[in-house]
C-alpha cells in the first residue's frame, strides 16, 4: 500500500510538472489560423516573432514558427562565443590552425571583416579580447589597468584574419573574435527571408534590432520605438519599418558602475575602452539587418561626425543619434 501511495503520488508530480511546462509554452505563444506570436530567449536576447497571415500563405504559421525557432537555434550553435563547440569557440582556440566554418559563419565574418574595412577598423570583429578583459562575457565586471589594456590591444587586429572561399578560416595565433555586433542583424534577415518565402508578414524583434516584412493585416505599416537612453523602458521616437531593419546600439544596453562611473559594452578599438564621444545610442535604418547592426556599432564608436562618410556611399542606410546631453540628430531623415 505504501508503494502505490508513492507511485500515486509521483505520478501527481508528474501531472504537475506537465501542465506546469504546458501553461509556461502558452505563456510564450499566442495567436490563431491568422496571427501567431512567440518569443524565445537565444543568443543572449529575448526574441519576440509576429507572423501574419496573407492570402499567398499555404503553409500553417505554426509550421512556419517552427522552421524560424530552428533556424534561431542553428545559428546560436554556430556563433555563440560560449558555447564550446561553435564555429566561433573554435576559432578562439585554434591558436593560428585553419578551422573549416560553416556558411553562415564564413558569410558573417567575411561581411564583419569589410565593415571593418569600410570604417577605418572602428568595427572590428577581434574586439573579443578587450570585451573579456572588461568582464562583459564572464559576468566579472572591472576596470582594467592600462597595461593590461595595451596587452590585449595587441590582439586586436581584423587585418589578421584570413578568409579562404572554401570556407577554412584561420587567424593570428593570439586573436579571438566575436561576432556578437552583426550576428543578430543577420540573423533577422535569415528570419525574413523566411518569411518573404512563405509569403507571410510579419515583424521580428532580437533585443535592439527590429526588421519586418510587408505590413499588418488593416495595411498599416510597422512602428519600432526607439528607447530613451535616459529611460529605456520609455520611446524616445518612432519609426517606420516597411521592409527595413531598425538597429539601435545604445551605452543603457549593458553596463557596470564602479567608483561611481558608468562603463558600457560598446568597446573603442582603437583604445581599449568603452567608446566616449558624447552619444548615448545610435539607430540606423536601411534594408540589410547586418549591415545595420554592424554599422549602429561602428557609428557608436566612430561618432556622428566620421559616419557620416560612410553613409554618403551607402545612401539606402540612415543614422539617427541621440547625445548624453540630451539632443539628437538625423530623426527627421528617418520619417
Amino acid at each position: 500500500m505504501v508503494n502505490n501511495n508513492k507511485q500515486l503520488i509521483a505520478l501527481a508530480v508528474v501531472l504537475v510538472l506537465v501542465v506546469g511546462i504546458l501553461v509556461v509554452m502558452r505563456l510564450n505563444r499566442s495567436g490563431d489560423d491568422e496571427k501567431l506570436y512567440e518569443q524565445f530567449f537565444a543568443m543572449d536576447t529575448v526574441m519576440d516573432i509576429t507572423l501574419y497571415k496573407t492570402d499567398k500563405t499555404d503553409e500553417k504559421l505554426s509550421d512556419i514558427m517552427t522552421e524560424m525557432r530552428d533556424r534561431i537555434y542553428q545559428m546560436e550553435a554556430e556563433l555563440s562565443v560560449t558555447k564550446k563547440d561553435s564555429d566561433v569557440s573554435k576559432l578562439n582556440a585554434a591558436k593560428g590552425a585553419a578551422v573549416k566554418v560553416s556558411e553562415d559563419t564564413y558569410y558573417l565574418l567575411s561581411s564583419a571583416i569589410k565593415v571593418a574595412d569600410e570604417t577605418e577598423g572602428r568595427f572590428d570583429p577581434t574586439i573579443y579580447p578587450i570585451v573579456k578583459l572588461w568582464g562583459f562575457t564572464t559576468g566579472k565586471n572591472r576596470v582594467p589597468s592600462d597595461d593590461e589594456i595595451k596587452n590585449e590591444l595587441k590582439k586586436v587586429d581584423y587585418k589578421q584574419v584570413y578568409v579562404s572561399e572554401d570556407h577554412n578560416v584561420s587567424m593570428r595565433g593570439d586573436a579571438q573574435i566575436d561576432l556578437g555586433a552583426c550576428a543578430k542583424g543577420y540573423l533577422s534577415d535569415e528570419l525574413c527571408e523566411i518569411m518573404q518565402a512563405n509569403n507571410v508578414n510579419g515583424i521580428v524583434s532580437l533585443g535592439g534590432n527590429v526588421q519586418s516584412v510587408g505590413t499588418k493585416p488593416d495595411g498599416t505599416d510597422f512602428t519600432v520605438g526607439i528607447a530613451d537612453p535616459k529611460d529605456p523602458s520609455s520611446v524616445y521616437e518612432k519609426i517606420v519599418a516597411r521592409n527595413n531593419a531598425v538597429v539601435t546600439s545604445g551605452n543603457y544596453e549593458r553596463y557596470f558602475e564602479q567608483d561611481g562611473k558608468r562603463y558600457h559594452h560598446i568597446m573603442d578599438p582603437k583604445t581599449g575602452a568603452p567608446a566616449d564621444n558624447g552619444l548615448a545610442s545610435v539607430t540606423v535604418v536601411g534594408p540589410n539587418g547586418l549591415l545595420c547592426d554592424a554599422y549602429a556599432t561602428a557609428f557608436f564608436v566612430m561618432g556622428e561626425e566620421r559616419s557620416k562618410a560612410v553613409l554618403e556611399k551607402n545612401p539606402f542606410y540612415k543614422a539617427a543619434f541621440i547625445y548624453e546631453d540630451g539632443h539628437d540628430s538625423g530623426f527627421d531623415k528617418l520619417k
